[in-house]
């Protein structure tokens, strides 16, 4: 078959950024213990280093022998091993300099597999085990130039087995899958899915799915495809030491006993293998290789960003960094500042690229979250560091100041960020905006423009109260004021639970769209249900008992609500998918008294008495069916014990119903709702000082606040405050400086 010339120039031109990419791409080295590396001292250059000589040995058993040697990285081909530190307990004697030195189990096991028969290796690890705080603080000085000199990263997952060379078979031909398919879609093989359309996709599907044979990759051997998952979720991809390895590698090798894959070829097979396993078993992968998957995808964004030039900033990394483990929370950050380059932000303003944290080990985890949020804070000049963020009351570490977020607490998924929503062009309206500073004393100083105050803070909504919550909450609503109708306030109380998300279809539920006449009827009829189970005093089970379904025909009031009954399940979704792990407020403006507290987990305070709460463990599907089985078994053995443990899963036993503060959140009447110059949401702020909780204090100049974390509030998402309108109907932002004040958050 004829090509036309430019077709045949498009495939050579594809083909050769195909090459392209595959040269440029880097590898990693997982930075584990290093017996072998005693980084240089404070005063010498930064690119010398020792490295460790591997000693040949003609049987595999034969003791590793290590020799240190000065070198300079420049001039010397080596190589770096990058490993799981999370074995790091289990140690093996290795000798260093004819001295004996305990080395990681993960470790000693590459070193026996790397070692030469007849010929010395020159290797570099990281090794911290052993060292002392400064011998480890001193080395990260030199850390970045290592990992890019190194001839290649060996990325040691594991000694395998037997059967792991045909698993790695398998692994390749996926990968020559997915670039031969990607050639066909007219794409390099290592695009992002953010920029693949629907069309390439649709034509990268059927290359690799269609006219296959039916055991095609083996997929009838279950034992081969757990040698792959086996890979795909090791413990290696859990480590954070090997992001950094990676990502500054010039080139690195997936190495797993004696077989091997390069790493653009293993992440291009591994794109293809969510293809191949909703074809061949159509089930979710399992937690481990899910994770390996979502961390490999993430390693290998940041090494495109680097690979491409682009600016790789601290915050962002450590926010990957926190999918990953570390026995020391402190690597969160560290690990990550090597990799770590100016943000594009500083061309913004004229505070200028700010110093990158100091790698010190002397210093407490508390210092180095303080400096890593300060960095992020000064050098972007943005609150994005709040975003996803635990509030304070959920956070692990102790004695960290309101506005610095837990690094080593898991960050919140599934918020929706938009980086030029109507928040922040309000405050780019502001220009020239006052810099964002952090003094000393590790206060925060900001400016703020009071939204509105906390008058009332509903209990947290969990998978068995929120439905009875919510009622509760609705009955309690003020009449509508302002014009409001009474229309107008229920659509706004359910669409600020539901806190503004989408439906999972690509619709939203901004005010900017109409409606869902589904939503809001799914609404009226939950609210319907839950009056009817407070006017008949039960629980929903003893609805078809014979007492129950006599006092219905009885009741006037029942019987004109049961036609809206039995339609609420789209809401209760909805509710149950949002609304979980919050509270709701109501704030003193009417016009936005409707608002949801700030995510956070229900976790009181140490010592302190926590009412009864089965409704948190029913955010797992498996542990709803469980249950609903033991419900089951308890109606048929003891209903007295099954209408209790019904009630207690609704929330509705003494205890339930009102929570103490500590297991609300924190989030207290008297807080203050206040748009902050950088921020990117409404903030909820609490008082400080003599004049706290008073009504003289709503974001008064020169007023002293704590963090308590972001929220929703009804109507002021997308900056609705500070909107004006032109002559032409355009929308444009305006600051009011006279309410704009100057504060601190402590």
């Amino acid at each position: 078959m004829l090509l036309r010339s430019s077709n045949l120039r498009r495939l050579q031109r594809i083909s050769r950024q195909t090459f392209i990419w595959k040269d440029q791409t880097r590898s990693f080295n997982m930075a584990s213990i290093n017996p072998f590396s005693q980084i240089i001292g404070q005063n010498r250059s930064s690119t010398v280093a020792q490295l460790a000589v591997l000693q040949p040995a003609s049987e595999r058993d034969d003791p590793i022998k290590i020799a240190l040697t000065e070198a300079n990285l420049v001039e010397t081909s080596y190589e770096c091993i990058s490993y799981d530190h999370a074995g790091d307990a289990d140690t093996v004697t290795v000798s260093v300099d004819d001295k004996d030195q305990d080395v990681p189990k993960a470790l000693e096991s590459a070193l026996r597999t790397f070692r030469r028969k007849e010929k010395p290796r020159t290797l570099w690890a990281d090794l911290l085990v052993g060292r002392t705080a400064e011998e480890r603080s001193a080395q990260s000085t030199v850390t970045r130039q290592i990992l890019e000199n190194a001839e290649k990263t060996l990325c040691w997952i594991g000694p395998g087995q037997e059967s792991t060379t045909k698993a790695f078979e398998t692994i390749h031909e996926m990968a020559n899958r997915w670039m031969q398919a990607c050639l066909h879609a007219g794409m390099p093989a290592d695009t992002s899915f953010s920029r693949v359309t629907m069309q390439q996709l649709g034509i990268i599907r059927s290359r690799l799915l269609d006219n296959r044979p039916f055991d095609d990759l083996n997929s009838f051997d279950f034992a081969h495809w757990n040698d792959i998952y086996a890979i795909v979720g090791a413990k290696y991809w859990s480590s954070v030491q090997c992001i950094p390895e990676i990502v500054l590698a010039k080139l690195a090798i997936i190495v797993c006993g004696r077989s091997n894959i390069r790493w653009p070829n293993y992440i291009a097979a591994s794109r293809a293998l969510a293809f191949y396993q909703a074809k061949f078993f159509q089930v979710p992968l399992l937690p481990n290789v899910k994770k390996g998957l979502e961390n490999a995808n993430s390693i290998e964004l940041a090494e495109r960003r680097r690979r491409l030039g682009e600016p790789i900033e601290l915050f962002p990394m450590i926010q990957t960094a926190r999918d990953c483990g570390a026995e020391d929370v402190r690597e969160y950050v560290f690990s990550m500042v090597p990799i770590a380059t100016p943000s594009a932000r500083v061309k913004n303003h004229n505070q200028g690229p700010q110093p990158l944290p100091s790698v010190d080990y002397t210093k407490t985890a508390q210092q180095v979250f303080t400096e890593a949020a300060r960095y992020t804070i000064l050098e972007r000049q943005d609150l994005l560091l709040w975003f996803g963020e635990r509030v304070p009351c959920a956070k692990k570490l102790k004695d960290l100041p309101s506005w610095v977020p837990d690094f080593g607490a898991m960050a919140l998924k599934g918020k929706d960020y938009t980086p030029n929503n109507g928040l922040r062009l309000w405050w780019e309206s502001c220009a020239p905006i006052k810099p964002i500073t952090v003094s000393d004393d590790d206060v925060l100083h900001v400016q703020a423009h009071a939204l509105d105050r906390v008058t009332h803070v509903s209990a947290v909504f969990n998978m068995g109260n929120c439905g009875r919550l919510c009622v509760d909450e609705f009955l309690k609503l003020p009449d509508p004021t302002g014009g409001e109708t009474i229309e107008q306030r229920d659509e706004r109380f359910w669409r600020t639970l539901v806190l503004n998300t989408g439906t999972g279809r690509g619709d939203t539920l901004k005010d900017t769209v109409k409606p869902s006449a589904v939503s809001g009827a799914s609404f009226r009829s939950l609210v319907a249900q839950e009056r009817v189970l407070k006017m008949l005093d039960c629980a929903p089970s003893q609805l078809r008992t014979p007492e129950i379904q006599t006092r219905i025909g009885g009741s006037p009031e029942v019987q004109a609500l049961l036609p809206q009954c039995g339609k609420s399940q789209p809401y209760e979704a909805l509710l149950g998918e949002n609304a979980t792990g919050r509270h709701r407020r109501r704030e003193e403006i009417e016009s936005a008294s409707c608002a949801a507290s700030p995510s956070q987990q229900q976790e009181a305070a140490s010592g302190q008495p926590r009412a009864p709460d089965f409704g948190s463990l029913l955010a797992d599907p498996i542990t709803r069916m469980m249950m609903g089985g033991f419900q089951d078994y308890l109606r048929q053995r003891d209903p007295n014990m099954a209408l209790a443990y019904e009630r207690s899963l609704r929330g509705e036993l003494p205890g339930q119903q009102e929570l103490p503060d500590h297991i609300k959140g924190g989030v207290s009447p008297g807080d203050v709702v206040v748009a902050l110059v950088g921020g990117f949401f409404p903030y909820v702020l609490r008082p400080r000082g003599p004049d706290a909780g008073s009504e003289a204090q709503l974001a008064e100049a020169d007023s002293t606040y704590e963090f308590v974390g972001d929220c929703y509030l009804h109507g002021s998402m997308e900056g609705e405050d500070f909107q004006m309108r032109g002559a032409g109907g355009e929308v444009f932002y305006r600051a009011d400086r006279s309410k704009l004040v100057d504060i601190s958050i402590v």
